[in-house]
């Protein structure tokens, strides 16, 4: 699926972070010159003249699957979904003291 941004969007990519490095996409000015996109870190840039547009498709990818997915920790969890690490509590009906419960003897 194409991105609704396009490079004569009023909308730009933000400058985000990549471990260490930021990371700048492609700047255009008004009279439509390109600014090529790069990484800096303390003081040093790396133009990314073949993939900086990969790259920032790639993190705007990121971003609206974070957006998608991003659930409040306020929010109401709908009923049955538990998660995956939360201890469960054996039900009353099968606890390892009922009859029948009891594990196969040697």
């Amino acid at each position: 699926m194409p991105d609704p941004v396009t490079p004569h969007s009023p909308e730009r990519d933000p400058i985000c972070s990549l471990g260490a490095w930021l990371f700048v996409p492609d700047r255009h000015n008004a009279a439509g010159d390109v600014e090529t996109g790069y990484l800096v870190r303390n003081g040093r840039r790396v133009v990314l003249w073949h993939c900086s547009r990969i790259l920032a498709d790639f993190l705007r990818t990121l971003r609206r699957l974070e957006s998608r997915f991003a659930v409040p920790c306020s929010a109401p969890q709908p009923p049955g979904l538990v998660a995956v690490d939360a201890p469960r509590a054996p039900s009353a009906g099968h606890s390892a003291a009922a009859p029948g419960n009891e594990p196969p003897r040697a």
